[in-house]
């Protein structure tokens, strides 16, 4: 074997050697890992997008959104005024009970004085020392609409209070920013419409008893005045 030919198979396997060694590109590999790659971007910026609205609708619905249901809403049913619940006992007063003007409003007192003072009433209808059954009713009626006339004071003052803050109130409605902000404004809005209610039913309940009052009144008249027509022999 010459030498000549030695050098050029030698030559022929470097040559092999150098080309196996060579970096091969699959352009259609390549082109389905640039996709794949892609579709992964993809989902992950939708996931991210996900998570973001997730946690702007758990903030939406949930934490502390007191700020926005006070305020005027909180003084719809009083205007921050007279209660009923906060009123004297009228049973206490219509059953002879001392008569109180405790918890009514400020300037009650006064014009139920003036008013009072005006009718000249008198203490006694029978002017005698004992009281009878006549003269006790009529201190408990004169109590009664000494009260009464209090209360209608007083709940004048709280329905002009309680419509300027309804008014008030009422513009706050549709201006939260989020749903729990919504749900916490119309629970407030609930809560005073039963405080609304409650105010109602003391105003009729206490309608009732001035009307129960008046119905004892008449009758311990009449009992008064069938005792006086009573015939009773001389000596007995």
């Amino acid at each position: 074997m010459s030498k000549r030919f030695l050098g050029l198979l030698a030559g022929l396997i470097w040559t092999s050697g150098a080309l196996a060694q060579a970096p091969v590109i699959d352009a259609a590999n390549l082109t389905q890992a640039q996709q794949t790659a892609s579709n992964t971007q993809q989902i992950l910026t939708t996931d991210q997008s996900i998570l973001n609205n997730v946690q702007k609708t758990l903030q939406a619905v949930t934490g502390d959104r007191s700020s926005l249901a006070q305020g005027s809403l909180a003084q719809m049913a009083l205007g921050g005024g007279f209660s009923m619940g906060q009123a004297p006992s009228l049973g206490s007063v219509i059953s002879g009970g001392p008569l109180s003007f405790a918890g009514l409003g400020g300037n009650s007192q006064s014009i139920i004085s003036s008013l009072i003072s005006g009718l000249q009433l008198v203490k006694s209808l029978s002017g005698q020392t004992t009281a009878l059954p006549a003269d006790t009713a009529y201190t408990n009626s004169a109590n009664t609409t000494q009260l009464i006339l209090g209360l209608i004071n007083s709940t004048q003052g709280t329905v002009t209070s309680a419509s300027n803050s309804y008014t008030t109130g009422a513009q706050q409605i549709g201006g939260s920013p989020d749903v729990k902000g919504s749900i916490d404004q119309n629970t407030q809005i609930q809560a005073q419409n039963g405080q609304s209610i409650v105010q109602l039913n003391g105003t009729v309940n206490t309608a009732a008893a001035a009307a129960n009052q008046a119905n004892l009144d008449r009758i311990a008249q009449l009992s008064a005045a069938a005792r006086a027509m009573q015939f009773k022999p001389f000596g007995h």
